[in-house]
């Protein structure tokens, strides 16, 4: 079976099971086409990986903490900030992202379904998990 094969219909929930198994990951949530995995991080705070499957694309999604009401309160320097990481990242990148009419940064990575296999998956959820969580607490402590 391809790789691509492996999240094909339900094989998504199969895989996405197996792969976090292997990782020793808890799934918060799964279908046919989403799975949603928490973490709670050294931070003290909780990061959420969401992975969307599309027609041959898988998306990973990490929200952060940071969320707007609109555009116009969307705060240029950070932005410009997550512009210069994202930059320097091979795995993910920032993006503000629409999720219940808000904007939210959020650091995102997509990948065709065909590249994914289990070290591949953990990987791409590791670097964005550990990048939101790290932007949040380099933030935060500029907020103080």
């Amino acid at each position: 079976m391809s790789l691509a094969q492996l999240f094909s219909g339900s094989n998504f929930r199969t895989t996405i099971q197996q792969y976090c198994a292997r990782q020793g990951w808890k799934i918060a949530d799964l279908n046919d086409a989403r799975a949603i995995l928490r973490f709670n991080m050294g931070s003290q705070r909780t990061q959420t990986c969401y992975v969307i499957k599309y027609d041959k694309t898988l998306e990973f999604s990490v929200p952060s903490m940071f969320i707007f009401d609109s555009y116009d309160q969307v705060p240029h320097y950070i932005s410009t900030i997550l512009l210069k990481r994202s930059s320097e990242k091979k795995i993910g990148f920032w993006c503000i992202e629409e999720i219940g009419g808000k904007q939210v940064y959020s650091c995102m990575h997509n990948a065709e379904q065909d590249l994914i296999d289990s070290n591949y998956f953990a990987s791409v959820v590791r670097a964005l998990i550990n990048e939101c969580d790290e932007l949040e607490t380099v933030i935060l402590k500029m907020m103080r």
